[in-house]
């Protein structure tokens, strides 16, 4: 008999009574095994009961805490709430407390400024007004100086303006000659002024001119008759007569009873074309020392037709040239004069704009570098050109 089985899962020998101790060991293996996966299952059933029981507890207290801690939190905020209120209303309070003492602070200021203003403006005013009468006085004395000195110069003498136009002729004839000699004619000479004495090249004198200057309204032939007297006093080989006013046959310049007769613009011409003459007239007589002949044509020539057109053609052009720098002259002088009204009118305004904010503003007024040079016009010196 054999006593053994084979072990379905090892499939080794196992003796009959190791068998079946080994089935009856798997079957209480199975049942044990089972109770306890249902044990197990229960246990854990329960467990995962109390175990959400009590999760769901601790959360209730959770949000119990949660709730409590939230409504204690809306407490606070709300009352955060009421003191940012309370803030926010003391700040506005506050706020327009500022406002208000700075409208109230800007209405003082503004008093005060209007009140400074118009006393500065007062005193200003009235320094104006001083300085207005100031002027004005100093205006009517000027107008009455100019008055009187108008008078003198009206009532003065005919030898004070004879001086002067004797001093500008002999300024002329300085500047024109530099080497001739420019005198004033001697005492006892009644109508003359000034006397030219020809130099050449060399120093050689070589001929007089005597010259007399008038400026009257009307002219007179006896001029002719004094000035050929003092001619021959003199011992001058030419005589002119400079004046405004011209005989009725003589336009610019010309020559009549041997005596050369022009206005002012034809010194130059006249002089040049006489001091011309003089010089040949010397330099023949040099040449022709004992040759009478010579004399005798050149006589005949300067007293001839053709002499007298070529002379009149150069101080004709001399006189045109003069006219032209006379006319140039004039334009430049009024250019000069309405630009310097101009420059004198934007002076004063600046001047006086600068004096009206020194009495509106005072000392506090930065000084302007350069604009106490500018000339106020009081002064005659004070000339722009």
């Amino acid at each position: 008999m054999n006593d053994t089985i084979i072990c379905p899962h090892c499939k080794k020998p196992i003796p009959l009574t190791e068998a079946l101790s080994h089935q009856i060991q798997e079957k209480y293996q199975r049942f044990y095994k089972q109770r306890l996966a249902e044990e197990t299952g229960k246990i854990e059933i329960k467990l995962k009961d109390q175990l959400i029981k009590k999760v769901k507890q601790e959360m209730e207290l959770e949000l119990k805490d949660k709730a409590n801690e939230l409504e204690e939190l809306h407490k606070q905020n709300k009352s955060l709430q009421e003191q940012l209120l309370e803030l926010s209303k003391l700040i506005r309070q506050l706020r327009a407390e500022s406002q208000q003492k700075q409208i109230e602070l800007e209405k003082k200021l503004a008093v005060e400024q209007e009140r400074i203003h118009s006393e500065e403006k007062k005193r200003a005013d009235e320094e104006y007004r001083l300085k207005i009468l100031e002027k004005d006085k100093k205006l009517s004395d000027a107008l009455k100086l100019a008055e009187e000195y108008k008078k003198k110069l009206e009532q003065g003498s005919q030898q004070l303006q004879g001086e002067v136009l004797e001093l500008e002729l002999e300024k002329i004839l300085k500047e024109e000659f530099p080497t001739d000699d420019i005198k004033e004619v001697p005492k006892g000479i009644r109508g003359a002024d000034v006397i030219q004495i020809i130099r050449n090249g060399f120093g050689k004198a070589c001929g007089t001119i005597i010259w007399e200057l008038k400026r009257t309204k009307s002219w007179s032939n006896d001029w002719i008759v004094k000035l050929k007297d003092d001619q021959r006093r003199v011992k001058a080989e030419q005589a002119v007569i400079i004046s405004e006013v011209l005989p009725e046959n003589i336009q610019n310049f010309g020559f009549q009873e041997g005596v050369w007769i022009g206005n002012f613009p034809s010194i130059i011409g006249l002089s040049l074309v006489i001091r011309r003459l003089l010089v040949e007239i010397s330099g023949v007589k040099s040449a022709s020392v004992g040759k009478r002949g010579k004399m005798d044509i050149l006589w005949e020539y300067l007293t001839g037709t053709e002499f007298k057109q070529r002379v009149e053609a150069i101080a004709e052009a001399f006189s045109t040239i003069q006219e032209d720098i006379e006319k140039e002259k004039r334009w430049f002088v009024n250019k000069w004069s309405k630009q310097e009204k101009s420059l004198r009118k934007v002076i004063d305004n600046t001047l006086g704009m600068h004096g009206d904010l020194q009495g509106i503003v005072g000392k506090s007024l930065p000084e302007i570098k350069g604009l106490d040079m500018l000339p106020d016009g009081e002064n005659k010196k004070d000339k722009l050109f």
